[in-house]
């Protein structure tokens, strides 16, 4: 389940990075449509971070190290796209659109991270 929920987050941050390259390819500067992506995608990823958040107290077995680790990214995976955003939200132009891009594929590339590492440190 938590490898499925990671492929999906990794899948749907991917999807919203292409719209949002798309847009600035095109020259269009952040929607209001882009933001709510962003929302659901932020959505998705606090999804995945409590599913984690659980399984490391109900799955023992992990070194400190590994956990450590984990936290790392799940923390790493929630601010990603507020800061993304943040900073899109002061450049209004199609650079805007790039900045959530590159949130998007981050995202993909933290949840892509954190479940390889869920995977290998598993008890």
């Amino acid at each position: 389940m938590i490898v499925g929920l990671t492929f999906a987050v990794l899948a749907l941050a991917l999807a919203w990075a292409l719209w949002c390259a798309v847009s600035a390819a095109v020259g269009q500067a952040p929607t209001k449509a882009h933001r709510l992506g962003l929302v659901a995608l932020e959505a998705v990823a606090l999804v995945l971070a409590l599913v984690l958040v659980v399984g490391l107290f109900v799955q023992p077995g992990r070194t400190v190290g590994a956990i450590i680790e984990i936290v790392g990214y799940l923390i790493a995976t929630l601010v990603a796209l507020p800061i993304g955003a943040a900073l899109a939200h002061g450049e209004r132009t199609r650079y805007g659109s790039v900045v959530l891009a590159v949130a998007g594929v981050t995202l993909a590339v933290l949840a892509l991270r954190t479940g390889q590492v869920w995977t290998v440190t598993g008890a």
